[in-house]
């Protein structure tokens, strides 16, 4: 266990040393970014740092309406709803599906949607086609299906390909948990919607994190207008208190400067992947993440004044899974000091 004393960003200072920081998450590196927190103290000057008020309340602020229509333009969809968090917003989605259809679980989906009551996992080796005979033997042809875009260990883009596949005479809801996709991933960091075809017969409806790239305390789910007014009447959504206004003042104002931070994210990325391309002990699948291969390298690095992610994951007794989180703050002499001590050990 690591204890920080300083909020990270390329480094990180702990009993006054500072440590080159790839662990953690907020990709677009927004947290120490001037630009970005000038923009939240100016919206704590214009709305202050809570807004002490449920969703239903008589008195609203606009601020969050327009957040809501400007997320739903960025995500292209017919609209969007926002909560206090990652966790309440995959939930929330999850409930109201659940209220009209059974819902699944492909399996790894994170527990923030799949460890409910009323979700059913659908078994690691059973294939869609298999699946689909089953729902159809159960005369189910109206269902929904939970799913993560991305496995952030190991780092890995799911493949929905198959889903094209889905006979017409299924009527399916995919519930996709975009955490670690949105906000970097596919066509101006539009997450896995950009990159997804789906057949007529399934439709989307998105929940995610906006702390992962966005780097505020708040989540939404995004669909169509029949979903998201049904979010807003949820109980999760109606009455519990928005997340901080400031971040939500942030986000309509800082569109040029998420695409700069994304644009410099991509580059990190791909230099990370040159300096490692003949190291068979690190892998990467394009995203943020690369997994090395190496016991025990979390503590040599460390020693050497460099901080990775390393824990046992999904379970705490598992083998540390080691992973270089990569954001826009990085250097070159950031991942070159890195690959130097990869290579040393």
């Amino acid at each position: 266990m690591i204890t920080l004393q300083h909020i990270p960003g390329r480094t990180t200072i702990i009993d006054g040393k500072e440590y080159l920081f790839f662990s953690g998450y907020s990709y677009l590196g927004l947290g120490v970014l001037p630009e970005f927190t000038d923009l939240v103290k100016k919206g704590i000057d214009l709305y202050g740092v809570v807004y002490p008020s449920s969703r239903i309340s008589n008195t609203q602020l606009d601020l969050y309406t327009r957040m809501e229509e400007q997320l739903a333009a960025f995500v292209q969809t017919e609209d969007a709803a926002c909560v206090s968090s990652g966790f309440l917003s995959a939930r929330t989605a999850v409930e109201v599906v659940a209220e009209e259809m059974q819902v699944y679980a492909f399996q790894h989906t994170h527990p923030a949607s799949s460890a409910m009551a009323a979700m059913q996992p659908i078994p690691e080796n059973q294939s869609w086609e298999e699946f689909l005979r089953q729902r159809a033997a159960a005369n189910e042809y109206r269902f929904a299906v939970a799913a993560d875009s991305m496995y952030i260990t190991p780092g890995h883009i799911n493949d929905f390909s198959f889903l094209k596949n889905t006979p017409a005479r299924f009527t399916i809801t995919l519930i996709i948990d975009d955490s670690h996709g949105i906000g970097w991933l596919g066509k101006d960091g539009r997450g896995i919607r950009s990159v997804l075809t789906l057949p007529g017969n399934i439709e989307l409806l998105l929940n995610f994190s906006l702390s992962k790239a966005f780097h505020m305390n708040g989540g939404a789910v995004c669909g169509s207008r029949k979903w998201i007014n049904a979010v807003r009447r949820h109980v999760n959504y109606a009455t519990s208190t928005p997340f901080m206004p400031a971040l939500a003042y942030a986000f309509t104002q800082a569109s040029d400067l998420f695409q700069q931070q994304r644009l410099k994210l991509h580059q990190n990325i791909e230099y990370l992947q040159k300096l490692t391309s003949n190291h068979t002990f690190v892998a990467n699948e394009g995203t943020p993440v690369f997994v090395v291969a190496k016991k025990g390298i979390a503590q040599h690095l460390l020693q050497n004044n460099t901080i990775i992610s390393s824990f046992g994951y999904p379970n705490p007794e598992d083998d540390p899974v080691n992973r270089v989180v990569v954001n826009a703050l990085h250097t070159k002499s950031d991942f070159e000091r890195l690959v130097h001590l990869l290579e040393a050990f």
